[in-house]
Order: structure tokens, then C-alpha cells, then sequence
């Protein structure tokens, strides 16, 4: 016999996300399956990834029958979900059929890491056979139909107010930060702007995969598989509701952002950027957007300019202009200096770049991990962005791209999953995003990315910056005591959170030894950031960067070490 939904629910509300996981696959074991003459070219749905089989049948002779169901597939996951389903309609008449919202149930079960777009899509074609034969059989055809398969993308979190922000308890969510070191000391981490730690349940979720389900992806149907395809699908989804993508196929995964914006410069710029052309971007940009592009512009004959930047260190939009022309083909800019810490005007940017013709590309390294970002509102042309410092693993990046601007973007790697067709003489590329993730994807990073996302969605990205910017206040007036101290960029209201300094005497290197030794652990020197330190006029800076799980001690920490710094190594000379 059949399970009921409410057993199901009941179930469900027991069991922990992984032996969820296990239910389901079990449901789909328990599910009756379909003789080989049963599976017939007429009954599968169309829109599934998997195949699947669906047959409905009523009494002609009742008014208001009840709808018989049956249905298969041919991965196991799907057989779970076909036995949600089933049990969700199974005994009801045509008319209750009708009145039933499956998106609910779907919702209520929180079944949304097992519900990838194309597996939504099959949902949806099910459940609209079914519906439709119901409406033949219905007495009255007047009934509303209610909502559509969607699927919340993570269990509906309660977002906290800035009351309920608590850094502690964040910090304690973080294992490398609760830890006591050889000398005592616990460690103050204050260089998240080159990475940043990971919580517990980004590393339990790496551990997960690797220990419960791992599978190369897009490759296999059997169960470790299919659950690989549905943990990548739906990293994929939350990834795009958290920047304000349109589609969850405007994201492509990368092995970090270097290699991402290189995929841009050349898979787009070749095509688009010729002789005499122009390429336009920022001193104070991160090597990884300024290399590439510098390179593009001596293959193509292009020009490389600069927008001129003011006296502290943000864009001066006012001489914008006399860099930014009919010529220009490509602006690409930093949404967060990581150096200065500026936060740049991309809406503003990408409309004025848009009305020369050329389009934008966002360097979100910094950015995506600290504000809000909105690439619809903004109208950026493609956003980059890393998931080691956004909370999540190394060894993975992202690529957005408007749906448009990808189809013009030729792939640089090349090899399986990303092909249409392989000829002998030519190949033909799939479709965004897969022409751009040639070979083995970052699996286990990119599914651990994806539970990242959900930790700083639950916490609300808002709340983080508001944090951060208190922070940033604190140290900056703090710092701004010692003397010698010089603080590079613009006031707080114009940065994120990255503060960067120069004490007279003292070589950054030096300091940050003698940082190391309070457990202070900060960056030094030009943080992949040249041709912005000459404009300085200094060989390298102090830089700490702020994250969610930094407190007001870590700034006293910070200050005091500096402190002591200094007076062991001035005492010294």
C-alpha cells in the first residue's frame, strides 16, 4: 500500500537533513515500478531530466471520480519525489484535485535541495497532467488553480534585526577561530579580504559529500550521482536568488574568480574588442582585473585606460568622460577596492558605460562578500565573484552573465560536458552555463559554496555590513591616534571593510610580525595590487579586513599589538 503524505510528514519532522536524503532515496525504492511494456513513449513527461512515466485514469461513469495514479522514473531521487507526489493526490476526487496546491507540500517537506530547475520543470509537468485530466472530470470547471510547483530555494529563515545580531555567537560558529593556540593565544583574523574562514556548516557539508554521495557531476544515474546533480543544480539556484540573477542559468561555475575574469577577457574581448578599440579600468584594481585586460589590449591593439582616481582614492566620476567614449568597449571595475576598501558606483558606471556602447564587468571579489548586490538593479553585463571569501571553500568561483552577453562569449577551456556535438573536423558548444565548466567541475567546493550562501542569507548580508561598518568606524578612529599612522582611502562612508595603513618607520613586514605574535594575523605588502601602491608612492601597506565573525575586541586586540609593535621594534634600533 501506498505511504500517505501524512506519514511522510511525519517522517520528515523526525530526521535530520541526511537521513532525509536517505528516506527519500528509500521511497524511491519502495515505490512499484513499471514493466518494460509499460514504459510507453506517450506517458513520459515531457521537461524532466530524468525520464519519467506518468499514467492517470478515472471512472467515466462518476461525476466527480476519483483520480487513479500511477508513475516511474528512472532515477531513484525522482522516484522519491514521484511518491510525494502520489501520495499527495492519491484518493482524492477530480475537484479536490483541483484545489490542492502541490507547491505547499513541496514547501511544508523542504525539499528544496533535491528540487533543481529542470527537476521543478518535471514537477510542474506532472503535476499539470494531472491536473488537466482532473478538470475533465471535474463537475465545475470554475475552480482556481493554485500555485505552480516552486520550491523555497532554503527553509524560510527568520532574519535577524540588528538587536538580535550577535558576533559571538557568529564567531562561535567558526572552529580555526575558537581554538587555542600553541603560545595561548586565540587567534584575531583580520585578513578575511584574501579569505575568509569557514563555518561549521560549510565544512560539514564538504565533509557530507565527500563521505555520503559523491559522484563526478552530470555524468551518472545512479543514486550518488543524481544527488550530485541535484546538490550542484541547486547551489547553482541560491546562488543566483542571492545576487538577484534572473535565472539560475546565468551562473556558471569556475575554479575561482582569476580564472573567471581571464574566461571574460579573452572568451569575450577577442571577439568583440579590435584595433584601436579601448579598454577602460581602474588603478586600483586587483592584478586579476587588470593583467587580463592589459593583455587583451597588446593581442588586439587595443588601448588600456585608466578613470582618473581622486586625492582619496575613489572614481572621479566628474572627469569620467574624458576617458569614456565611443571607443571604449569594455569598463571593468572593482565593486570593492581591496586595497582601499572603496566601494565603487557600478549602477552609475554600467548605465554611463552602457550609453557608449560598451559594456561592464564587476570584479565582486570583495564586493559580493559585504553589501547587497543586485546585478538586475545594477545592469552589470557580468559580475565575478570567489566563494573562499564569501565564507565557502577555495577552488571555486562564479561566473553571471546576462543571458545575451554569454551566448557571445566563446568558451577558453575546452573538453567534455561543455560540448554540443564533436565532429572530426569541428565542435559545437552547449549552452550557458555548461559551455563554460569544461571537465570536472569544483564539485564538493561548489555544493559547499552553496551552503555559504545559505549561512549569510539566514544571518542577512545587511546586518553583516552594518557590523562591519561599525568595526570599520571603531578601528579607523583608533588608528587614527597612533602617530605616523596613515590610513589610504576614503572616509568610512565611501569604504567597505578593509582598512589599510603605512607607520612611518616601520616596514609593513616587520609590524606584521611582530602582529603575529599577539595571534594578530593581518596582510602586508601590495596585495596583488601594484601600479595602486605606486600611485601611493609606497612599496606596500598594513591591511586588515573585517568579516561577520570579528568583534569589538579584535580591534582593541588589533590596536594593542600594533602598539607593542612598535615599541619592540623602535626599542631594538
Amino acid at each position: 500500500m501506498l505511504i500517505t503524505i501524512e506519514e511522510i510528514f511525519d517522517e520528515f519532522e523526525e530526521l535530520d537533513p541526511r537521513d532525509q536524503s536517505q528516506f527519500l532515496l528509500e521511497l524511491g525504492y519502495d515505490l512499484p515500478r513499471f514493466a518494460p511494456e509499460e514504459q510507453r513513449e506517450s506517458d513520459l513527461v515531457h521537461g524532466c531530466q530524468s525520464q519519467v512515466w506518468l499514467t492517470a485514469r478515472a471512472a467515466d461513469n462518476d461525476s466527480n471520480p476519483v483520480i487513479e495514479l500511477r508513475a516511474d522514473s528512472d532515477a531513484e531521487v525522482v522516484r522519491g519525489l514521484i511518491t510525494v507526489l502520489l501520495a499527495s493526490y492519491s484518493g482524492k476526487t477530480a475537484s479536490e484535485i483541483l484545489r490542492l496546491s502541490i507547491g505547499d507540500v513541496f514547501a511544508r517537506l523542504r525539499l528544496n535541495q533535491y528540487i533543481s530547475p529542470q527537476r521543478q520543470n518535471g514537477l510542474q509537468g506532472m503535476v499539470d497532467r494531472i491536473r488537466e485530466i482532473a478538470r475533465r472530470h471535474a463537475p465545475c470547471a470554475a475552480y482556481t488553480d493554485p500555485s505552480p510547483v516552486q520550491v523555497p530555494l532554503r527553509p524560510t529563515a527568520v532574519l535577524l534585526t540588528a538587536a538580535e545580531f550577535d558576533p559571538l555567537d557568529v564567531r562561535r560558529q567558526f572552529p580555526v577561530l575558537n581554538q587555542t593556540l600553541d603560545d595561548g593565544l586565540t587567534p584575531v583574523f583580520l585578513d578575511s579580504g584574501a579569505s575568509a574562514q569557514k563555518p561549521q556548516v560549510v565544512i560539514d557539508k564538504e565533509r557530507e559529500v565527500e563521505e555520503q554521495y559523491y559522484a563526478n557531476a552530470y555524468r551518472g544515474r545512479y543514486r550518488f550521482g543524481a544527488r550530485i546533480d541535484e546538490e550542484l543544480e541547486n547551489a547553482r539556484q541560491k546562488i543566483a536568488t542571492f545576487i538577484s540573477a534572473e535565472s539560475p542559468q546565468q551562473i556558471a561555475f569556475t575554479s575561482g574568480a582569476t580564472a573567471t575574469i581571464n574566461a571574460v577577457a579573452f572568451g569575450w574581448g577577442r571577439s568583440h574588442v579590435g584595433e584601436g578599440d579601448e579598454i577602460l579600468i581602474t588603478e586600483m584594481e586587483h592584478h586579476a582585473n587588470f593583467v587580463p585586460w592589459q593583455q587583451l589590449a597588446l593581442q588586439q591593439k587595443a588601448t588600456l585606460r585608466f578613470i582618473p582616481m581622486t586625492v582619496d582614492g575613489r572614481l572621479d566620476l566628474n572627469r569620467l568622460d574624458e576617458v569614456l567614449t565611443k571607443k571604449t568597449k569594455v569598463l571593468a571595475v572593482c565593486g570593492m577596492s581591496n586595497v582601499l576598501g572603496t566601494v565603487n558606483p557600478v549602477r552609475e558606471l554600467a548605465a554611463r558605460a552602457h550609453a557608449v556602447g560598451a559594456i561592464i564587468v564587476v570584479d565582486g571579489a570583495q564586493s559580493v562578500p559585504h553589501q547587497v548586490t543586485d546585478v538586475v538593479s545594477d545592469d552589470v553585463d557580468f559580475l565575478i565573484f570567489s566563494g573562499h571569501k564569501l565564507y565557502g571553500p577555495t577552488g571555486v568561483g562564479i561566473l553571471y552573465g546576462k543571458t545575451g552577453r554569454l551566448a557571445e562569449t566563446e568558451p577558453i577551456l575546452f573538453g567534455g560536458h561543455m560540448i554540443d556535438r564533436v565532429y572530426r573536423d569541428h565542435s559545437t558548444w552547449a549552452a550557458p552555463p555548461a559551455r563554460f565548466e569544461a571537465g570536472t567541475l569544483p564539485i564538493v567546493q561548489a555544493i559547499g559554496l552553496g551552503a555559504a550562501v545559505d549561512w549569510v542569507s539566514e544571518i542577512d548580508v545587511t546586518w553583516i555590513h552594518e557590523h562591519e561598518q561599525q568595526l570599520l568606524r571603531s578601528a579607523t578612529e583608533q588608528l587614527q591616534r597612533i602617530p605616523g599612522l596613515t590610513i589610504f582611502g576614503p572616509s568610512v562612508d565611501h569604504k567597505g571593510a578593509i582598512i589599510s595603513f603605512r607607520i612611518d618607520d616601520v616596514h609593513p613586514e616587520d609590524l606584521a610580525i611582530m602582529l603575529d605574535r599577539r595571534a594578530v594575523l593581518t596582510r602586508h605588502g601590495h596585495h596583488c595590487a601594484m601600479p595602486l601602491h605606486e600611485l601611493l608612492a609606497v612599496s606596500g601597506t598594513t591591511r586588515a579586513s573585517f568579516a561577520a565573525y570579528n568583534t569589538e575586541d579584535d580591534v582593541t586586540a588589533l590596536v594593542s599589538a600594533i602598539e607593542y609593535g612598535l615599541d619592540e621594534l623602535r626599542r631594538r634600533r
